[in-house]
């Protein structure tokens, strides 16, 4: 594949570490994003600055660059436009159109889950009488990811607003209104290789409730699941079925669990690489990564040649992990200090920082995943030394504003008791 040329859809930070995967692959990495300034585009060979909407253009791209494939970055909505690009060029793409309308859509995915005994989370209709909701309630996009849109409503004029608020940014123009699930969390995330159905990793997830009425976003992830057993008896084998139902050939993917007295609740399907990078461990624990994988299905139609299936461990060969998401408070970064004690530990095996000195989080970030200034990904042979390396990291790291206050909004304290 050397010297090949791939065209890599979107511009954000967590897009930028498939592009350096694919440069060190020893490709020709061209970005595309409407922003000129976007992350990914800083060690891209060459980018543009066009919307991936605009696939008359990019198909003008491919033909004069003559690209070899295309690979969708680490964005929901670009999805059904890399199915479109990669169709009309004839090159290889992970999932059909209607897969990707399955779990491109909130509403849709609770749909296919439904008519496969798979729970997911009560709703109300949007024509239902605002007065009437038993609060609280969420309500989100159908079509947005990493927290965007999302709001908490505790009474019918925040639900009128929230609504609005999730319209303003929805690709469809539409929206759900869900129960709030005050429970446990958890990720499943699954490979795909030639219609074999791989479970690569399951993580507990814990959020902020500093957020008011905004998304609670995610400020930890914790590997594996202590629902691990349950989730792979009971809801891993009606998973796979309903995969195979939708021949889903190829790819990764992520879906969200409330869970509720072990009742598992799905939601929130990520068909693509995900920022949250549980990629990272498994290339850690078990010597594949996905970006590599994906990168060389773009350009050959392979995914992966050999038994995947004596590489892939779920449960990481009985170690432990987990990932830290620091989240900011809105102002101005002055001073940052501790990172480079924090890379040296022995426990730390990435840092992935998205913000510096000076950058800005604005009010509109807050309840999105752009108020996350890093995440840190931590291993250790036993659950004590998990705790033992955030209490390290909690000592150390410190971000003040311009002002010199604390802009760390919240941080997971782990199992301390």
């Amino acid at each position: 594949m050397k010297k090949q040329k791939i065209i890599i859809l979107g511009g954000n930070p967590e897009t930028g570490a498939i592009v350096d995967v694919a440069n060190k692959m020893g490709l020709h990495t061209i970005v595309i994003d409407p922003y000129p300034n976007a992350p990914a585009k800083k060690n891209a060979h060459s980018t543009y600055n066009i919307d991936v909407r605009e696939t008359d253009k990019i198909n003008k791209i491919i033909k004069n660059e003559q690209v070899g494939g295309v690979l969708v970055g680490v964005a929901d909505p670009l999805v059904p436009y890399y199915e479109k690009i990669c169709r009309e060029n004839n090159f290889p793409c992970y999932a059909t159109k209607e897969i990707i309308n399955y779990f491109s859509s909130k509403s849709n995915f609770a749909g296919i889950c439904s008519k496969n005994n798979i729970n997911v989370i009560p709703s109300y209709s949007t024509d239902s009488d605002l007065n009437k909701l038993a609060y609280p309630v969420v309500i989100k996009p159908v079509d947005s990811g990493a927290g965007v849109g999302i709001s908490i409503c505790n009474t019918p004029i925040e639900a009128e607003i929230g609504i609005k608020k999730a319209l303003e940014v929805s690709i469809k123009k539409e929206y759900l209104i869900e129960k709030y699930m005050e429970c446990d969390d958890m990720f499943a995330y699954y490979t795909f290789i030639n219609g074999e159905v791989y479970l690569s990793a399951l993580a507990d997830r814990y959020k902020t409730k500093k957020q008011g009425t905004s998304s609670s976003v995610c400020i930890a992830a914790e590997y594996p699941s202590k629902y691990k057993e349950i989730f792979i008896e009971k809801i891993h084998p009606k998973l796979v079925l309903m995969f195979k139902k939708l021949g889903v050939h190829n790819g990764v993917l992520l879906i969200q669990f409330f869970v509720d007295q072990e009742n598992f609740y799905a939601y929130d399907p990520g068909f693509r690489i995900q920022g949250e990078a549980p990629h990272i461990y498994l290339k850690h624990f078990n010597n594949f990564d996905h970006r590599e994988m994906l990168i060389n299905f773009a350009m050959t139609g392979s995914m992966y040649s050999g038994n995947f299936s004596e590489k892939n461990n779920c449960l990481f060969s009985g170690e432990h992990a987990a990932t830290l998401w620091v989240l900011l408070k809105a102002g101005t970064i002055g001073k940052i200090s501790g990172i480079a004690e924090i890379k040296s530990h022995p426990n730390v095996i990435n840092f992935i920082q998205r913000f510096n000195s000076n950058d800005i989080i604005e009010n509109n970030m807050l309840g999105t995943e752009r108020q996350v200034f890093c995440r840190i990904y931590t291993t250790a042979k036993e659950k004590s030394e998990v705790q033992k390396t955030i209490n390290f990291i909690k000592d150390n790291l410190i971000i003040e504003d311009n002002k010199k206050q604390d802009m760390i909004l919240d941080f997971w304290n782990g199992h301390e008791k």
